[in-house]
């Protein structure tokens, strides 16, 4: 009897360690029978099991607990699954789950691979060991490093995710056929913002390692000198006659004057992006001579210990703990008298676009214009709409594919003069996979 009860409680006890689970996804009940007759079944034979290790085998008390612990621990990543969509710590939206029967009642055969790979994105105090681990790499070989990040020279961090230490090395160039594609996506797309009175333009913003390589850690060479980014801006400018806007020259130029990214995070700091906003403005006059473009009259600029840290807390640390204030303090750019105002909305959740749309006070402003762009123009969003009468950003991050469609016919009704489609060299795919609409 005594052995039917504690089998009845580890049953319990492994159900509720998926019971909440199942119960936030309402799916896949079957497999939640099936798994709780497992947990029966398991739970009946490690009873027994203990049972013969202490009668027949004489084994002491402490074997015992020490076999108990084992089995706990085996059991502890599965006793609080993380049901979040986006990883803060990470900066990236984490594997969603994929069911075995799939909706229209066909099975996942790529269940087990499917599985893992969720699992291992959202199992019990993974930030927790995540953090564990840098800092005894820290203790340990006074070096950061992770699945995520790694450190450079001078306390340069940078990611690794997205294929970024290829990315530096030059190691994943377009095909021919791939440049070719991204030729023809972007020619439709001019054409159909050209169909609704709209100039288009590409903005193309390059990664940190492309800019501050030296910092790079040893042991990744490049195998060539060209990159995926120029590679890419020479292509379109040769082969089509699109816009095409590199902020690299503009922030190569600028470089030897000002620190224009973060050590510890991903982004362009502040300075970097009026850098960008610049270059971005005095293209666009080309175009349409009568806007009005910011000078550095127009901020309060003032130094600041406010940092981008998302790469640091990747790798698991606090980056105001970790490193000196010098390397966390840059730059902040303040509007000195705003003439707009902004609503910011979640336009669509599952997709995470979000909607920042600014209304000029200064009547003498005429040009509207449209952003498509990512995180890297969050740092300069507020300000550039000093320069339109109505401007939208429609932001998406963590390395999200673009939507264009979904909000295609708010950017027809917006009426824009202007429409830039703006992307990070570590996304540049997205040129490649854009959908283009249909209205």
């Amino acid at each position: 009897m005594k052995r039917r009860i504690v089998t009845l409680i580890l049953t319990l006890v492994f159900a509720w360690g998926t019971a909440d689970f199942y119960y936030q996804k309402s799916l896949d009940f079957r497999l939640f029978v099936v798994f709780l007759t497992l947990s029966w079944l398991v739970s009946y034979k490690l009873v027994n099991y203990l049972a013969h290790l202490k009668i027949a085998e004489h084994n002491s008390r402490i074997d015992i607990v020490f076999f108990c612990t084992v089995m706990g621990l085996m059991f502890m990543p599965m006793l609080n699954i993380n049901q979040k969509d986006i990883s803060q710590q990470e900066n990236r939206a984490l594997a969603k789950y994929k069911p075995f029967i799939k909706d229209n009642g066909a099975l996942n055969f790529n269940y087990g691979r499917d599985f893992e790979t969720w699992f291992n994105d959202r199992f019990n105090h993974r930030e927790w060991l995540i953090n564990l681990n840098s800092k005894l790499n820290l203790f340990l070989n006074r070096k950061l490093q992770s699945e995520a990040a790694l450190q450079g020279k001078e306390n340069w961090l940078f990611t690794t995710r997205w294929n970024s230490t290829a990315m530096f090395q030059n190691k994943n160039l377009f095909t021919e056929t791939e440049l070719e594609q991204i030729k023809k996506k972007m020619q439709s797309l001019q054409k159909w913002a050209n169909r609704h009175h709209m100039i288009f333009y590409i903005m193309l913003i390059p990664d940190k390692e492309s800019l501050y390589g030296e910092y790079y850690p040893d042991g990744y060479e490049k195998v060539g000198d060209v990159s995926r980014l120029q590679q890419t801006t020479t292509y379109l400018k040769e082969h089509t006659n699109i816009r095409v806007m590199s902020m690299y020259e503009p922030l190569m130029a600028a470089k030897d004057k000002y620190t224009l990214f973060y050590k510890t995070g991903t982004h362009w700091n502040l300075r970097g992006a009026y850098v960008g906003y610049q270059a971005m403005m005095k293209f666009l006059q080309k175009d349409f001579a009568d806007l009005k473009i910011l000078t550095e009259t127009d901020f309060h600029i003032t130094e600041k210990e406010e940092a981008d840290i998302d790469i640091a807390s990747a790798l698991g640390v606090n980056a105001y703990d970790t490193f000196p204030k010098e390397d966390l303090t840059y730059e902040v750019f303040e509007v000195k008298n705003p003439q707009t105002r902004q609503r910011h909305i979640m336009l669509n959740k599952k997709k995470r676009i979000e909607e920042y749309t600014y209304h000029s006070q200064n009547n003498s402003l005429k040009r509207k214009a449209v952003f498509l762009a990512d995180s890297q123009f969050l740092r300069m969003n507020w300000y550039v709409a000093e320069s339109f009468a109505d401007m939208k950003h429609f932001y998406v991050g963590y390395g999200r594919m673009y939507d264009l469609p979904f909000i295609s016919q708010e950017i027809v009704d917006f009426q824009p003069d202007i429409f830039v489609l703006e992307t990070g060299e570590r996304m540049l795919e997205r040129l490649l996979k854009i959908e283009i609409p249909e209205n």
